[in-house]
């Protein structure tokens, strides 16, 4: 067996809350620098608002003092819905102070997918921004529980609630100033955070990460991420929080380090580039479909984005060519990679700015903590430079396991507790990896996961749908995969009638492809693999990616 482990020291590893780790008690509590609670944490450029380290804890301790008087008890769930804001950072601080794991959900879920996600986590109370409203009222019928009006919560301040409302803002549950609930040694293995990760069969699945979970990724991290100083950096905070990468590398970390976060909902050119340019951002985290909007971009140069040191790209695979174009528009920009996923916390692989320019297209070294094996198809090792094998990881930040799944997990771990994270990677000799491949047939659009399986499903409750298979085609103008099937139907019709059922992410902007039968296994088993190659050559034969239903 051929076990590769970091070229980096494991950091100590403390077993207490991730709270109590950013906000000690006293010095024994975390191995943190102590920062002045004066120095801004978060800032909102939309509001023109700051929350400083002190305010963010203060507020976080009311916080969870009002929902214990509400009922809230240690290690309940409770599930927060929204867009990035500085009332969706209170509220989650305020629920970790008090003990609550977090489910976070995406913003764009339809009312379906919100109320599969409360119902599977057995979320007691429920945090939404009132943009949500209309899609959360149509959900509640869905829901397995009744939920009183106090135990729904608007993500919003005080005075923009609605005019008429029976529910709380976050604000209003302010309480008196209370100690935080603590995890301290083996309770640190609790749920701290539940993120829903779309598998390739059947609905998201919640992954239990802990307490421990996160203060050893962090940990971890700091070893050898991109070097931030208090008092000189900032950070873009474009990217969900609701999503891993976003919770830890946004949320997070930046505060184990003393930097401000520049918060806003989501990329727009203009408010992005001004933020920067205010706020002198120095380093961002992105997405490629970002970076490719920035390469292309007719409005970036009305700005000074100069402040800019350092772009770290993850979620999805940069290729080599994408990475020298950019290099090539924005020189001055260190562009960097990194490798994770929701079950490991979600970091496996980083490089810190300096190593980008000689590692085009790899997504870095193994961080501290992390063990790794390469497997090949027939069980081997891969154990040679440059060789492929399915990457299997090991470390104190794998999740607990699938929530509430014994087959999902019993699936997932090989013997001695490897995750297998399907997917296919390269190492070189000196331990920088490159994802090669997937053996998941999940499509990952834009960073969202988007199981084929969960389409097919849907498809088929339409009458007028006999079968379906379901695959994802790269488009290289946006760097991602788009979802696109095969199927006896009207093309557009059957596009149309799958927007309106889904999140934007899970549209099937590959196009609708209808085909005589879909190709199966003698187990009746989708043959995805002949889908694709049927797929590629229709693309080549087009002289490029065209989509037959663009939606």
């Amino acid at each position: 067996m051929t076990i590769y482990t970091s070229h980096w020291d494991a950091p100590a590893l403390p077993e207490t809350s991730i709270f109590t780790y950013i906000f000690p008690d006293s010095a024994a509590d975390s191995p943190l620098e102590r920062f002045d609670p004066a120095l801004p944490a978060f800032i909102s450029p939309l509001t023109e608002t700051t929350v400083s380290r002190g305010q963010l804890k203060e507020n976080a301790l009311r916080i969870a003092s009002g929902l214990r008087k509400l009922g809230l008890k240690k290690y309940d769930t409770a599930c927060v819905w929204g867009a990035n804001s500085l009332p969706w950072i209170n509220a989650v601080f305020g629920l970790i102070a008090a003990g609550v794991a977090v489910t976070p959900a995406n913003v764009a879920y339809e009312a379906h997918e919100f109320a599969h996600q409360v119902n599977d986590s057995g979320s007691t109370f429920i945090f939404v921004d009132p943009a949500n409203l209309a899609t959360f009222e149509k959900a509640k019928a869905l829901f397995k529980h009744n939920f009183s009006a106090h135990r729904i919560v608007l993500l919003c301040r005080t005075e923009d609630k609605p005019k008429v409302s029976p529910y709380k803002s976050v604000y209003e549950l302010f309480g008196e100033v209370a100690p935080a609930e603590r995890f301290d040694g083996q309770d640190a293995q609790s749920p701290a955070w539940l993120c829903y990760s779309s598998g390739t069969t059947g609905l998201p699945k919640g992954v239990v990460t802990t307490h421990h979970n996160l203060t050893s990724q962090l940990q971890a991290l700091n070893v050898m991420h991109e070097p931030l100083k208090s008092g000189k950096d900032s950070v873009l905070g474009i990217l969900p929080m609701s999503h891993i990468y976003g919770a830890i590398i946004v949320l997070l970390q930046p505060l184990t380090v003393g930097v401000p976060v520049v918060v806003l909902p989501k990329f727009e050119e203009a408010s992005v580039y001004s933020a920067i340019q205010k706020h002198k951002i120095t380093f961002g985290l992105v997405v490629p479909p970002i970076l490719i909007v920035m390469l292309h971009s007719q409005t970036a140069q009305n700005y000074d984005l100069s402040s800019i040191r350092t772009l770290q790209s993850g979620a999805a695979p940069l290729s080599q060519e994408l990475c020298a174009a950019y290099k090539k528009r924005y020189p001055t920009f260190q562009l960097i990679q990194g490798y994770g996923m929701t079950e490991t916390s979600p970091v496996i692989m980083s490089m810190a700015g300096p190593d980008g320019a000689a590692h085009e297209g790899q997504c870095g070294r193994l961080i501290p903590t992390w063990e790794a094996r390469l497997v090949k198809e027939d069980g081997e090792d891969a154990s040679k430079p440059g060789e492929a094998g399915e990457l299997w990881v090991r470390g104190p930040s794998t999740m607990k396991g699938y929530h509430n799944n014994k087959e999902a997990n019993d699936k997932s771990f090989a013997e001695g507790r490897w995750f297998k994270t399907g997917d296919v990677l390269t190492r070189t000799e000196d331990g920088w990896y490159q994802v090669v491949d997937r053996v998941k047939e999940l499509i990952k659009y834009k960073g969202f996961q988007v199981p084929p399986a969960e389409l097919e499903a849907l498809l088929l409750t339409n009458p007028d749908v006999v079968d379906v298979g379901v695959i994802g085609v790269w488009d290289e103008s946006q760097a991602t995969e788009l979802p696109k099937d095969g199927i006896p139907k009207f093309e557009r019709d059957i596009g149309a009638w799958v927007a309106a059922r889904v999140a934007p992410q899970k549209k099937l902007r590959g196009g609708v492809v209808v085909i005589p039968a879909i190709p199966k296994s003698p187990s009746g088993k989708i043959l995805r693999k002949d889908l694709r190659k049927r797929a590629e050559e229709e693309i080549k034969a087009a002289g490029g990616f065209k989509q037959k239903a663009r939606l």
